[in-house]
């Protein structure tokens, strides 16, 4: 079995094995998958973190076995905070995006890793999280909305819970609709906590939104661009747009 790890800042993740494809996701510097299939230009993953498939454009990522994918996944790690930061090879450096968990000691470039990451280190854990998620969440106002999208230069709604809850040690499916099958249901709108996550619905009921919420009245999410709006039993109320337009449809609890 081959396992590859991805060696550039950010890379895309398609549906398909070509350029014109979807963007379905994106992958950060040092996240790792099991290769699935290769072509002549493409491979199929699944991803480590949340068992996300879909196809890499071959050239974007290191492959190594077995035994090599295991000593890299007992590494210490840092954990790059909001600013960012570059991991510097003697006279490259790489830039390191918000969420990216990067090794200091494993060799990403050739033998010789003698590396160093300069930057911002995030160092929250689960005990910080009512504190510090709705700061957090908050840095990345009017960061464009990006189907697929996973860091401050472009993001999707369930791609931003999951990276700030990741930001926190808490792990979570990339998309929306898996997101809302774990947690607990938090009952009455005035119960809601900050950092909950409310989740809405389509026409036909499929789950197809998710935002955090900072206050029983407050959501911060990502809707043309991360932003912020008031939320009651009907749903998100755009003052913009002067209407609705999402339909709550649950509010779950994961801390």
């Amino acid at each position: 079995m081959e396992f590859g790890i991805c060696n550039l800042t950010i890379v895309p993740l398609r549906a398909e094995g070509a350029h014109r494809s979807e963007m379905i996701s994106q992958l950060l510097f040092g996240e790792t998958f099991e290769i699935i299939t290769k072509s002549k230009d493409w491979t199929k993953i699944s991803t480590t973190a949340d068992g996300y498939m879909g196809w890499i454009q071959n050239g974007q990522f290191l492959t190594v076995d077995s035994q090599l994918y295991q000593h890299y996944q007992s590494l210490s790690i840092t954990r790059v905070g909001f600013e960012g930061g570059f991991l510097r090879h003697r006279d490259y450096a790489i830039q390191l995006l918000h969420g990216t968990h990067v090794r200091t000691s494993f060799a990403y470039f050739d033998a010789d890793n003698i590396q160093e990451f300069v930057g911002q280190e995030l160092r929250y854990s689960a005990v910080d999280f009512k504190e510090q998620v709705s700061l957090l969440a908050k840095r990345y106002w009017d960061v464009p909305y990006l189907w697929g999208g996973r860091s401050k230069f472009g993001i999707d709604c369930s791609g931003f819970s999951q990276l700030i809850y990741q930001s926190f040690g808490v792990s979570l499916p990339r998309d929306a609709y898996q997101q809302v099958e774990l947690g607990d249901t938090v009952d009455f709108l005035s119960e809601i906590e900050v950092g909950d996550l409310a989740f809405f619905d389509n026409e036909e009921g499929r789950i197809n939104h998710v935002g955090i919420m900072l206050d029983s009245e407050t959501i911060i999410h990502a809707s043309a661009r991360v932003r912020i709006d008031r939320m009651d039993l009907e749903g998100i109320f755009n003052q913009e747009l002067n209407r609705y337009t999402h339909k709550l449809r649950i509010v779950k609890r994961y801390i």
